[in-house]
This record gives structure tokens, C-alpha cells and sequence, in this order.
């Protein structure tokens, strides 16, 4: 029955994306002019996500597009402060009729690219099929949608793991050679020509396209603390702790996890009483009930000796990805569980080292030409592993940056 009910759906869009497409051939608007429609990765609250939206939108606006369109799940889930960074280019928002993933969600997606003449659905992590298989395959869906409309289509700046879900790898290799992939690092690069039959482009990742604040009040507060902290020759480090750790590991309870934070502050401290430690959220989701990186870094901040709390700081939220980048551009060095806070940090030209998951790292640092920036989270949790792994990269703090900057000014050339 559901084979059935899944034939006369992908008949039955077939049929609307025809008569669309024949509509648009004879009633060419020009307002589809210099025109685009942008998928995001996933609902607002990952930073990290916001950094590739925003950082999109800000290039398509400095290009001169006239008008931009961005997809959202429904009302309620609709990304916003959008404005702010569109300036003069239109900015429109169309709703999904509240989940991607429900067959009406096809032609609600066909009505709102129709009105484009380009559409990007931006990949990030989620075209491998390792978060949510059915989803992947729904944005398959919708990138052949606009594909069949004519309009130029694109999945932009995503990473590939090393073992990606057979159906995703299927969909993406049956996709026309007119749709462009184009993935964001050289291993995923890699990864991608080894199971597909077609073209796969290199990129940079979008997130490098944002501009970073250091105007707003909540940036003006982190970096009047760490003006204060320097004026005694102190060491500013940068400290994101990612929930996600938990998942696949047997950390199991949130409290091993922040024991693992505090007790990697208190040794670092014990071995260089210069260190400050800024803990900064880059996640604000609840999904499932889990917690997000906001309660993390509260709980870590909480549980801290006084003595040492006194030389951490937390990144007041909500704030925007955007502000997070000109926080890190001032930082001497970050430990970052997110790559997109890696990212932000690597692009201000402030050294990142990484616990890494998913494979989504090796490609970044590959493109720094850097090595040892990396550590395993089954490593990391062990007893002392994370104050040894960042001990000689923090001596090493200003040998980084300058290879870090050198790299970004060799890349603008």
C-alpha cells in the first residue's frame, strides 16, 4: 500500500512540476530575475548553520541578486534577523507547511521556486543520510524539483563522512549532471568521486563568507573582559563544549561530560596560571530533549573552583554567528567541538584545535595545511588526554596564527 501511495505522490508531482515549468517557458516574470531560493541545512538554533544562511545571503547580496528567497519549515520555525545582512537585495520567506519531510511539502516547495531563477540547497552534514536518512533523500527530492522546473540548481558547501548511507549515495548519483555538487573540503572531495559517477566540484566552505561583529553590546562585553584579562599579559582561551559528544560515546550522562570540561579547565589552569578561558555556546537546539551546548557551558561555568571562575567568562545568549566570529577573531587560541566555531575562529586567523566528529574535520585543516590540530572524542574523554593534546598547541599559539594568516592571505589572492 505504501508503495502504491508513494507512486501516484511522485506521479502526481511530476504532473504540478510539468505544468509549473510549462508556465514558466510561457509566462517568463521578471521579477525571477537575478533571483534565488536558499534551503537551509536544518531549523534555526545551530550557529553553525546561521554562519552558512547568513554568510550566502551576504554574498548574493554584494553580487547584486535582486531578490532572495529563503525556505523555512513552517511560521514558528522561520529564520530570523535575516534583514539585517540583505540589504538592498529583496528578502522573502516561504514555509514548507510545517515539515520537510511530509509529501506536502513538494508542492509547497514547487510553488516557491517557481518564482526563482536560481535555487541552492545548501548540504552542510545532512546529504550523507547520518543524521536523518529520510530527510537527505527529501532534499534529493526538491533539488530534482527545481532541476526539472529549469531552474539552475545546486547543492552548495557539504561534507561527505566515511560511510554515508547507500540510499543518499544513490539519490545524489541519479541527479542530473546539470545540478552542481560542490562539496566544501578536499577529503570529502575525495570521498564523494569514490562513490559517484559524475562531477563533483571543490569549494570553500559558505561559513568563510561571513562578516563578522564586534559593534553589538553583547561582543562590546566579552571583549571589554578580554582587553582586561591581557592588560595583565593573561592568555584568552576559547572553550566550546558540543552535547553531542554524548551520542556515540559512553559518556553517557551530561554530568561525566562536563566533569571531563572542568577537570580539563583545572589542569590547564594548574600548568599555566596565565590562562582565561572564555566558554562559548555554538548550539542553542534542544533536539530531543538533549541538552544544548548553552546548558553546557552554563553547568562548566557553574561548577568551576572560584578561583578559576574568576578568569572564565560565558558568551551571553542568544547572540548570532556573527558575533560569535568577532569574539574569536580576539581570542589567542579556541578549543572547539563545532567545526563552523573552527571555522570562525581559522577565518579571523585564531589557531583551532578540534575535537572532532562525523569526519567533517580533516578536510578544514587539510586546507590550512595543518596537522595535530585534531583529537578523537574517545581520546579526548579520557583522564588528562585533552590537557596533553592542547598543552604544546597553546605554546605554539603564535607559530599557528601566522601560518593560519598566511594561508588566508595566499587564499584572497
Amino acid at each position: 500500500m505504501n508503495s502504491i501511495k508513494q507512486q501516484i505522490l511522485s506521479r502526481s508531482v511530476a504532473i504540478y512540476t510539468d505544468m509549473l515549468r510549462f508556465r514558466r517557458t510561457i509566462f517568463r516574470r521578471r521579477d525571477r530575475d537575478s533571483s534565488v531560493l536558499i534551503l537551509p541545512p536544518a531549523a534555526p538554533g545551530s550557529l553553525g548553520y546561521e554562519a552558512l544562511v547568513t554568510g550566502a545571503i551576504e554574498y548574493l547580496r554584494d553580487t547584486g541578486i535582486k531578490r532572495i528567497g529563503v525556505l523555512s519549515y513552517d511560521p514558528k520555525l522561520q529564520w530570523k534577523n535575516l534583514e539585517l545582512v540583505s540589504g538592498k537585495s529583496e528578502l522573502h520567506h516561504h514555509f514548507l507547511g510545517g515539515s520537510l519531510g511530509s509529501p506536502k511539502a513538494l508542492f509547497y516547495f514547487a510553488n516557491a521556486v517557481y518564482q526563482y531563477e536560481q535555487f541552492y540547497c545548501i548540504g552542510a552534514d545532512v546529504m550523507d543520510g547520518y543524521y536523518y536518512e529520510h530527510d537527505t533523500l527529501q532534499r534529493v527530492k526538491l533539488v530534482s524539483i527545481a532541476n526539472a522546473m529549469g531552474v539552475d540548481t545546486a547543492v552548495l558547501g557539504f561534507s561527505f563522512n566515511s560511510q554515508p548511507k547507500p540510499k543518499s549515495v544513490a539519490a545524489l548519483n541519479n541527479l542530473p549532471e546539470t545540478v552542481r555538487l560542490c562539496v566544501r573540503d578536499p577529503v570529502s572531495h575525495k570521498r564523494l568521486v569514490h562513490h559517484l559517477k559524475r562531477p563533483v566540484e571543490l569549494v570553500a566552505d559558505l561559513a568563510f563568507l561571513l562578516q563578522p561583529i564586534e559593534d553589538s553590546e553583547t561582543v562590546r562585553h566579552v571583549l571589554k573582559w578580554i582587553d582586561e584579562q591581557r592588560t595583565t599579559n593573561r592568555i584568552v582561551l576559547g572553550i566550546n563544549a558540543n552535547y553531542k559528544l554524548i551520542e556515540n560515546l559512553e559518556v553517557k550522562k551530561i554530568e561525566n561530560l562536563i566533569q571531563v570540561y572542568i577537570d580539563t579547565i583545572g589542569k590547564l589552569y594548574s600548568k599555566n596560571k596565565h590562562l582565561s578561558f572564555v566558554l562559548i555556546p555554538h548550539d542553542f537546539r534542544n533536539i530531543k530533549g538533549k541538552n544544548s551546548d548553552v546548558v553546557l557551558a552554563e553547568a562548566v561555568w557553574q561548577t568551576l573552583p572560584l578561583e578559576i571562575q574568576s578568569y572564565c567568562l560565558k558568551v551571553p545568549t542568544p547572540c548570532s554567528a556573527a558575533e560569535i566570529k568577532g569574539i574569536a577573531g580576539n581570542l589567542d587560541m579556541v578549543l572547539s567541538g563545532r567545526m563552523h566555531l573552527a571555522i570562525a575562529s581559522l577565518g579571523q586567523g585564531t589557531p583551532a584545535a578540534c575535537i572532532t566528529y562525523q569526519g567533517k574535520f580533516e578536510g578544514l585543516f587539510k586546507h590550512f595545511d595543518l596537522e595535530g590540530m585534531t583529537i578523537e572524542p574517545e581520546q579526548a574523554l579520557q583522564p588528562g588526554n585533552l590537557v596533553q593534546f592542547l598543552m604544546p598547541l597553546i605554546e605554539k599559539r603564535e607559530e599557528i596564527r601566522k601560518h593560519v594568516q598566511l594561508k588566508l592571505l595566499l587564499d584572497s589572492q
